[in-house]
């Protein structure tokens, strides 16, 4: 693509979430989560991709996923 359309388009290119959103959005899942089994399964892509985080963002995510659990 030519550099000139490339960046015109690019407020409206999707960009990949970064590790933080990834590890917040399993957290939402994980904590909403219908049962146990599924549950697991976000915890684990939670952690996963928390690999390489420090520990300040991981609970910089942690806190964000708090604000989506039902009271």
């Amino acid at each position: 693509m030519n550099p000139i359309f490339a960046q015109a388009l690019a407020p409206w290119t999707p960009q990949a979430p970064s590790k933080t959103d990834l590890v917040t959005r399993a957290l939402i899942l994980g904590l909403t989560a219908p049962d146990a089994e599924r549950a697991q399964e976000c915890a684990d892509l939670a952690e996963h991709w928390a690999q390489g985080l420090t520990e300040a963002e991981v609970e910089a995510c942690k806190a964000e996923a708090m604000k989506y659990v039902p009271k």
